[in-house]
């Protein structure tokens, strides 16, 4: 009888540490995160999306498209220099991954339309074109292209 409760209650104990485990919420996925984050913001909730954003980034600190993500949200939220600073780290961790070009865009734009400084935007959308160009990308070209014929006119 006693070799039958000590079972009984052995299998009771692991069905429960079987179950709690089971139910225990986990991260989600850098992927998962960005997902979520992109459907934020294009549902206006910027400042959801940069916290989800951010959550990516303290999950895997080199998932590149989060620091893409988190630039855009702070943008969107208006705040332009940390949006630079989180293209600049995104950058800084992969500068061939494919979407340093668009974090030099967002750099570009940002530096252009938002604090008038034409020196970093044209540096900037120089970079992008370069890496566009590297990366055969011909649209990303002509947009970057673009880019610098606007600001020309002004320099």
């Amino acid at each position: 009888m006693n070799k039958k409760h000590f079972f009984i209650l052995f299998f009771f104990i692991l069905g429960a540490f079987i179950f709690l485990q089971a139910n225990i919420e986990k991260p989600m996925s850098p992927e998962g995160y960005v997902s979520l984050g992109n459907q934020l913001g294009m549902d206006g909730d910027h400042i959801g999306a940069s916290q989800v954003f951010k959550s990516a980034i303290k999950t895997d600190p080199y998932y590149i498209p989060a620091y893409l993500g988190l630039g855009i949200a702070y943008g969107n939220l208006g705040r332009s220099k940390d949006a630079i600073d989180v293209f600049k780290e995104g950058i800084k961790l992969d500068s061939v991954h494919a979407f340093v070009p668009q974090m030099q865009m967002g750099i570009a734009t940002i530096a252009y339309d938002k604090m008038n400084n034409d020196e970093m935007a044209t540096k900037y959308a120089k970079k992008a074109l370069q890496a566009y160009t590297d990366q055969g990308d011909y649209a990303g070209v002509a947009l970057a292209g673009q880019k610098l014929k606007q600001i020309s006119p002004k320099s």
